[in-house]
């Protein structure tokens, strides 16, 4: 996230909405509490863009919501902040383009899964050369797969004692939110939604090494 911009290229307070001042609060380096404050924002938001939308079986709408949380926490160094502008539109928008990613894959996986081959289906002369081509792909899938493991692993080492734990009730033992608060010690369910996101944007950075 980039740091505030100078005091003279900043717009005046007294000419912006509440919203957009958390906003131009949370685009410089003291941002902490307005995040708090345009999380609950964002949910309702992201709520409202998926009220009465179907979601594919594998997703559900809070995975949909720290998605667009995620982003919205990455991306929100690139929003200007100007008199007017639409923060919960812009919101709005990124929660419908991850709906329509999400349906986008779904129907990608129906349209190449399920098939399976056989020898028949293959010419004489090219079915053993495609079927060891497969196989060659799956061992490499299986090796990468356990690469990104001893990474994950590795960078889940370096996080700090409640960023690790916080990860590991949301990431591996599927609590809510709302179950991981009194385990931290927090009295709000919006401070472990933060918690959690910083934690993921952390690990995101260590694991950024294996990706590269």
């Amino acid at each position: 996230m980039s740091s505030m911009p100078p005091d003279d290229e900043k717009v005046p307070e007294e000419e912006l909405s509440s919203t957009l001042k958390h906003v131009q609060n949370v685009q410089g380096d003291d941002g902490e509490i307005s995040w708090a404050n345009l999380q609950d924002k964002i949910v309702k938001w992201v709520g409202e863009a998926a009220y009465g939308q179907n979601l594919p079986t594998d997703k559900g709408h809070e995975d949909l919501t720290q998605e667009v949380l995620m982003q919205i926490f990455r991306d929100i160094a690139q929003f200007q902040v100007e008199p007017g502008a639409s923060f919960s539109g812009w919101v709005r928008m990124v929660a419908d383009r991850k709906l329509k990613d999400y349906w986008r894959r779904t129907r990608a996986k129906k349209r190449g899964g399920g098939k399976v081959k056989h020898l028949g289906d293959f010419d004489e002369t090219g079915g053993r050369d495609r079927f060891e081509d497969e196989k060659t792909e799956r061992q490499s899938m299986l090796v990468r797969l356990k690469e990104l493991q001893g990474a994950l692993d590795v960078a889940l080492a370096q996080l700090s004692d409640k960023h690790k734990r916080v990860i590991e009730m949301r990431m591996f033992q599927g609590k809510s939110f709302a179950e991981i608060m009194p385990v931290l010690g927090y009295t709000k369910e919006v401070t472990v939604r933060s918690l959690h996101m910083r934690a993921l944007q952390r690990l995101q950075e260590l694991m950024t090494e294996f990706d590269s």
